[in-house]
């Protein structure tokens, strides 16, 4: 009995811990998306800096200890089991909400002008990011992975200012928002990918390499086969007023539905992020995208993807912040580039003059999610240092903040 009250004790010691944690992430969640707001940057980009400053403070490897001396030695550690489980749990989230998010439609329009740019984009990308992290770090496996990471294009901060600008219905505008919407995918198959043949257990082209293609090859064509089923059963689930009757119970199974192809595809060894992805694709080209969105919007954005966002900043290596910084600056420069060179170029040879193609590769620029996603998960793989992840914080960081007043600038100033 004795035993029993003091495992209680200790259970509640660990709840209350966690609880102030949570108090103090969603606290500081709210003062650096506020600000962010207030100068019209994107909320994640004050989800970022605001993890960054709480583990400059707080974080369990903080070098300023004033503070956690003050507190009694209290950290906020990332990696604690259970934020990092709601954190992951905000990945899928977010990945569904992005892949529900997409415009099929208008994908699918601009398909060809689209793919050209993203593809060129991400290929320039790649190559430069190669090359100067091999110039700086000389190791090939981590020179691939970061130009993976900072191969994807945030969708959230291209749009939302040319929104913001009524520019929206342009030409270029709907071939940014399609070639981001492209090399988010590209993005998040390469990041996979990387996982499976970087892995040490991987030993080349033996039977294992063809079991693991066809595990990819399997799941591409178990999730066509599901979304064909979602689709086909749209007219008649929302036809009867079922929608209406059992709101919240379609709302869970979608839910179980998004978790369900999430751990499908980590289990088969693939990314969960592609699955969550596919199966708010799936959904996006149904008449439930309206309802999903508005009710699990907030779920997804309020409560799991701040505490995501921030865990990271937690995590993150600032002992040597300085050089961080200048290799942060100098990468970003490199992924400006890639996008400028690269999508321009795709613009070009698509059909657009070139002052049309600098202004479809200055939209490019941007990182954001899914650079973030595809950087925690390669650091979790065992891909990337923390050191390589506070790298590609900071070119997320600069590209979100420096895209806005250019494409501002070439969209105003004709």
């Amino acid at each position: 009995m004795g035993n029993a009250v003091e495992l209680q004790k200790l259970l509640d010691i660990h709840f209350l811990d966690v609880l102030l944690k949570l108090v103090i992430i969603y606290g500081v969640s709210v003062i650096f998306s506020g600000l962010a707001k207030k100068f019209k940057q994107p909320a994640v980009l004050g989800y970022i800096i605001g993890g960054i400053l709480l583990g400059l403070f707080l974080g369990a490897r903080t070098q300023i200890t004033f503070l956690t001396d003050l507190l009694g030695g209290f950290t906020i550690d990332g990696k604690t089991r259970v934020i990092y489980d709601l954190s992951q749990i905000g990945v899928i989230l977010l990945l569904f909400m992005a892949g529900l998010g997409t415009d099929f439609k208008l994908l699918k329009e601009n398909i060809a002008k689209s793919s050209v740019v993203a593809f060129l984009g991400v290929i320039a990308t790649i190559v430069l990011t190669i090359g100067a992290f091999m110039l700086s770090d000389g190791n090939l496996k981590v020179a691939i992975t970061m130009a993976v990471v900072l191969a994807s294009t945030s969708v959230t901060i291209s749009v939302g200012t040319l929104k913001e600008m009524g520019m929206l219905h342009k030409l270029t505008s709907v071939v940014i928002t399609g070639a981001a919407i492209i090399d988010d995918i590209i993005g998040l198959v390469l990041i996979t990918l990387l996982g499976i043949f970087m892995n040490p257990k991987f030993h080349g082209l033996d039977t294992e390499f063809y079991l693991i293609l066809v595990k990819i090859f399997g799941l591409f064509i178990f999730i066509g086969i599901i979304g064909f089923i979602v689709y086909k059963m749209n007219e008649k689930i929302v036809g009867h007023s079922f929608y209406i009757k059992y709101h919240n119970q379609i709302l869970m199974a979608v839910l179980a539905f998004c978790f369900i192809l999430a751990y499908l595809s980590q289990y088969l060894g693939v990314s969960l992020i592609i699955g969550a992805y596919f199966a708010g694709l799936m959904l996006s080209v149904t008449k439930l995208k309206e309802a999903v969105e508005k009710n699990l919007n907030s779920l997804a954005e309020l409560f799991f993807g701040p505490l995501f966002f921030m865990s990271i900043g937690l995590t993150l290596d600032l002992t040597n912040i300085t050089e961080a910084i200048l290799l942060g600056i100098m990468f970003t420069i490199v992924a400006a580039l890639g996008k400028v060179i690269g999508c321009g170029f795709g613009a070009k040879l698509s059909g657009f003059d070139t002052r049309l193609s600098t202004k479809i590769g200055l939209g490019m620029i941007p990182r954001g999610e899914v650079s973030y996603i595809s950087a925690s998960l390669a650091a979790g793989m065992g891909l990337l240092k923390e050191s390589h992840l506070s790298i590609a914080v900071i070119v997320i960081i600069l590209t979100s903040t420096v895209t806005p007043t250019l494409l501002k600038k070439v969209y105003i100033h004709k």
